[in-house]
């Protein structure tokens, strides 16, 4: 009969504390001395990113000083679907510099950068070597086939050919890079002048 009014007592209590975990929620806080005033930077914090119904805007991520190679990647991301690709290419660089192994930004920063080639009336033969070593970069070291298959891709596009399975990068860098003087044509027909 003990264990039968333990379970039964247990059960009452339980079910008080259910009943009275609501009610705590409704009663007033307490004003007693003992509760420590909170720090004013843990109130409102709205001033910060000056809300626009609770998004902080992209262009506002270096003001808050968050400046992670993510964020960056985020930010660039941004900047080349919106068309700024001046603001793309020089935020997508940070991040590169920052983790130079992370392959989404260096896809990133490649695209920005042969959108800007692409853009140029007279292309630069620089960027354009510039952009086949970006493009190489990311098929040789993606670990991922959609990355190389992407890096192929653009090679291809760019130069004409992917690198050979047998060819090392230094080669193949030096059979389709074209002089600082030469005329720049996509699909593998540049020309010396």
């Amino acid at each position: 009969m003990s264990g039968r009014k333990l379970v039964n007592l247990s059960l009452v209590l339980s079910v008080i504390s259910m009943m009275s975990s609501p009610l705590a929620v409704l009663a007033k806080p307490s004003t007693s001395k003992e509760s420590k005033p909170k720090p004013e930077y843990i109130m409102d914090t709205s001033r910060i990113g000056q809300s626009n119904n609770g998004m902080i805007l992209s262009n506002q991520i270096l003001e808050l000083g968050v400046v992670t190679p993510s964020a960056l990647r985020l930010q660039g991301e941004q900047a080349i679907r919106m068309g700024n690709i001046s603001r793309a290419i020089q935020v997508l660089q940070k991040a590169v510099e920052m983790n130079p192994l992370d392959m989404d930004g260096r896809v990133l920063y490649a695209t920005a950068l042969e959108k800007k080639l692409i853009k140029q009336k007279k292309r630069d033969p620089k960027l354009y070597n510039y952009v086949i070593k970006q493009w190489t970069f990311v098929f040789k070291h993606s670990e991922f086939d959609d990355q190389k298959m992407q890096g192929r891709n653009h090679l291809i596009n760019l130069v004409g050919r992917a690198p050979r399975w047998h060819e090392s990068v230094k080669r193949y860098l030096a059979n389709v890079m074209i002089a600082e003087d030469g005329e720049v044509a996509f699909g593998g027909e540049a020309q010396l002048q």
